[in-house]
């Protein structure tokens, strides 16, 4: 299924990639481009196919090296056969006869078995890099991971694909780790021993097929923009697949959110890339007022105890783009907002659904009653165009927030933030003056 370009979404994509590279992988999408590790978002899949082809062609490359007899490094040995051999120059190599001179033995050029050095270090060197790569994604992934499981529990098919998910990134990446450190092995048994990594290409630089494939996936290695056409180089020009653009705005839109906080005063005390890029918790602070912005949390019986909210009986499961609680455990009170692409009012309204689909677990106390607690409010947010939100309701409990990447207001979006922002405070006086 193919989508129209929207003129905005380089902003979107400028905006992500400045904060981190790893915010423009698909992360857990439930709906991502097909194809060769789907799974996967570009970044990492860039990575894993160039380790896949430099892993597969070492084998081709260190074989060359072993039979070839171009190289100049050797020596000339003597040989009583004159096969692949040049006459001798020394006149102890020759022995007179009456009618001529006969050479009794040839000289033959050995080509160092451990040779071509240059060109080893070479391929170590850009082992080396892949291998840094990985760990730098394993790195990220290790960190997240563990929190991504606790906040996208659940028992539905939608909660296993993500857990599957999430350990087949971690799986997929060691076992190119293994495939590297194998190339290592096997490089360094072609070499000396103390050989060294070195970025300088061998010169003259071999021109068989299997150095050529090598010196691209070089070339993409230290270029992977460079190699992610399917999506980094199509997202500027139509077509590009549907999944990918409404997934990239929410993204976006979770990370104005958290700027709007810190306009408001709020400072944050956890890692954003973390939960932008594959599900969880970021806390928040402004004095002794304290909330917690969920990215995509699963609401579901395994989470609703570090969310603070379940699914009303008639759901077993949701998950919502963004959910922002405050309060202490026992009296917590949320906020949801959903991003979304479309600008039609029906839309808007559809996300409302949250106010009755979603139950508070702490519960309020009413003329001595305890009540379930509901959401406050439960919005969307969409690249349209207008100076203030717009209220579905009477009451404000659903509507609209405007949020254009190329038109940007931020005051609708701080404005709905601050309310939020209040209300955290009322809350903080509030359990002071239980507590006192």
């Amino acid at each position: 299924m193919m989508h129209r370009t929207p003129p905005w979404l380089s902003r979107v994509v400028d905006d992500l990639r400045r904060e981190s590279d790893q915010l423009l992988e698909v992360g857990l999408a439930s709906a991502i481009p097909a194809g060769l590790f789907s799974q996967f978002g570009p970044l990492l899949r860039s990575v894993l196919l160039i380790c896949d082809k430099f892993t597969h062609v070492i084998p081709e490359l260190l074989s060359g090296l072993e039979h070839s007899e171009s190289s100049s490094t050797g020596e000339w040995i003597s040989s009583m056969v004159p096969k692949s051999a040049r006459m001798p120059r020394s006149p102890r190599d020759f022995v007179a006869t009456a009618s001529s001179i006969t050479p009794i033995r040839w000289l033959r050029f050995e080509p160092d078995a451990r040779r071509d050095s240059q060109a080893l270090r070479w391929l170590l060197h850009l082992n080396e890099h892949l291998s840094r790569e990985l760990r730098t994604h394993e790195a990220r992934l290790s960190r997240h991971i563990e929190e991504a499981m606790l906040v996208r529990a659940g028992e539905t098919d939608y909660a296993t694909v993500d857990l599957q998910t999430l350990k087949i990134l971690s799986s997929e990446v060691e076992i190119r780790r293994v495939r590297l450190r194998k190339s290592e092995a096997a490089i360094r048994e072609m070499a000396v021993a103390g050989l060294y990594s070195n970025d300088r290409q061998p010169s003259p630089f071999p021109r068989t097929q299997g150095w050529q494939r090598v010196k691209k996936i070089a070339a993409e290695m230290f270029n992977p923009t460079g190699s992610l056409g399917l999506l980094l180089g199509g997202l500027l020009a139509a077509p590009v697949m549907v999944a990918d653009i409404p997934f990239l705005y929410q993204r976006w839109c979770g990370l104005q959110i958290i700027f709007g906080f810190e306009r408001l005063g709020w400072v944050r005390h956890s890692d954003m890339i973390g939960p932008l890029f594959l599900g969880g918790q970021i806390q928040m602070t402004s004095g002794k007022s304290r909330l917690t912005l969920w990215i995509e949390p699963r609401i579901s019986l395994a989470t609703m105890a570090l969310t603070g909210w379940r699914c009303s009986s008639s759901q077993f499961e949701l998950t919502p783009d963004f959910l922002i609680t405050c309060g202490e455990v026992g009296s917590r009170d949320g906020f949801v907002i959903d991003a979304t692409l479309s600008k039609s009012n029906g839309v808007f309204q559809s996300k409302a659904k949250y106010l009755s689909e979603m139950t508070g677990v702490d519960t309020l106390i009413i003329a001595g009653v305890p009540v379930s607690r509901r959401l406050q409010r439960s919005w969307a947010i969409a690249p349209f165009t207008e100076k203030k939100c717009q209220l579905m309701d009477s009451e404000g409990r659903s509507g609209a927030v405007p949020l254009h990447p190329t038109d940007m207001n931020l005051e609708p979006l701080d404005a709905w933030l601050e309310d939020i922002s209040k209300h955290a405070r009322i809350m903080e006086l509030v359990q002071l003056n239980v507590f006192q």
